[in-house]
């Protein structure tokens, strides 16, 4: 004879209170995909005020390897943060500037500075 086996019973899901914000903790998680590494703040300070070349960034930020600072740039160019310029003159150079996206998070990076600078002593 079969058994039977006794149905789970589960709890309802609890409601979200009003206090919890689950989108925004999500956006939390997507901006710090953008941040959340140790040079893109830099490179982004770097590029707040003009458009510069690879070297002038390597320079502005200090240390970074050229092969990440290649992929970094590439991934903020595919995130839609800033834009690359190639001109094919000779010799050829290649531009990054911040895009709309990119400059609105200048206000997230001068909150960070102005954080920084207070807690940093």
């Amino acid at each position: 004879m079969a058994q039977k086996i006794p149905k789970k019973t589960s709890k309802p899901a609890a409601k979200p209170s009003k206090n919890s914000t689950p989108k925004k903790s999500g956006c939390v998680v997507f901006a710090t995909k953008i941040l959340g590494d140790q040079w893109t703040p830099r490179l982004l300070f770097a590029l707040s005020t003009e458009k510069l070349r690879f070297c002038q960034l390597q320079d502005s930020v200090g240390g970074v390897n050229p092969r990440t600072l290649s992929k970094r740039l590439s991934d903020l160019e595919a995130s839609g943060i800033l834009t690359k310029v190639i001109f094919s003159e000779v010799p050829p150079h290649t531009e990054y500037s911040l895009t709309k996206k990119g400059k609105d998070l200048l206000p997230i990076l001068k909150s960070m500075a102005a954080w920084g600078e207070k807690y940093a002593k």
